[in-house]
């Protein structure tokens, strides 16, 4: 568990009113969005609902080694592996890049898509601490007041 970052968190104004039990309720209940890798059948849909994939078929002319047809065709064969895509990894980005910069995607396009990868997760599982009992707030905040 993250102490720390419980401790850290019951620091914060908002809690100091509240008791043990409204503490730990107002910690398991908060959530934050983070980054995570976004299903390619997922991700597929989507270029398909927004015209993404229409654009990438008409580029992708068999036989022709130069873009946009061969970044169409990368595009292609990519999203249809069935294993999760990484928008924050470097090579990802730059070939969503290259895609807007050949018209294969709007950068309007891009940031719709990139939201995909925005997950809404519990703050006490994001920072590793689990459901959040009584017990971890009294510790906490005996931490805090420098009894621990």
């Amino acid at each position: 568990m993250n102490e720390q970052a419980l401790i850290d968190e019951l620091s914060k104004p908002e809690y100091a009113s509240l008791s043990d039990q409204e503490a730990a309720d107002a910690v398991n209940a908060k959530t934050v969005v983070v980054r995570s890798s976004v299903d390619s059948g997922s991700l597929m849909d989507a270029c398909m609902a927004t015209g993404i994939w229409a654009k990438l078929e008409a580029a992708n002319q068999p036989g022709s080694s130069d873009p946009p047809a061969s970044l169409a065709r990368t595009m292609m064969e990519r999203l249809k592996q069935p294993r999760p895509l990484d928008f924050d990894n470097p090579a990802v980005q730059q070939n969503v890049a290259d895609c807007i910069k050949h018209g294969l995607i709007t950068q309007e396009q891009q940031q719709e898509l990139d939201t995909m990868a925005n997950a809404v997760v519990r703050w006490v599982d994001a920072e590793g601490i689990g459901e959040c009992g009584i017990g971890y707030i009294i510790n906490a905040r005996k931490a805090i007041a420098g009894g621990a």
